[in-house]
């Protein structure tokens, strides 16, 4: 569960899948819509319901990459994650873009964090006490 909005922006966002190979699919078509970024997920919610782009959720720590293209009035950001490339084109792409790959950060290094604790080490065997001297 998401709590807070840390930005959101209104723009245009179209999905790329990519296969188990690596080839990609054709794109679909731009959608129109509003991206929400929290700081556990990237949401997309379509302003239109035949716009051939569903609502969708990316957890942050499964985006792996953060790329922008160049533009001069608004770039293309990619969000790419190991099965899908989503597409935006937002005003303020690059601060936008900035925003996410800190949040995304964040993200991996919760996730190291939690994952990397160290463990209690448990005993192996019967306890062995030296000698009395």
């Amino acid at each position: 569960m998401s709590y807070g909005v840390v930005a959101w922006k209104v723009g245009n966002v179209r999905v790329e899948r990519l296969h188990a190979d690596g080839a990609r699919s054709t794109p679909g078509p731009w959608a129109q819509g509003r991206l929400a970024l929290t700081t556990l997920h990237l949401s997309f919610v379509p302003s239109h319901n035949d716009s051939g782009v569903d609502p969708m959720t990316l957890a942050l720590s499964d985006i792996v990459a953060v790329e922008i293209s160049s533009g001069r009035l608004h770039r293309v950001v990619s969000f790419r994650t190991a099965h899908v490339v989503v597409h935006t084109r937002v005003p303020g792409g690059a601060a936008f873009a900035r925003r996410v790959e800190q949040s995304v950060a964040a993200a991996h290094k919760r996730l190291r964090g939690s994952s990397t604790r160290p463990e209690t080490p448990q005993p192996q065997g019967p306890l062995v006490y030296p000698p009395d001297p």
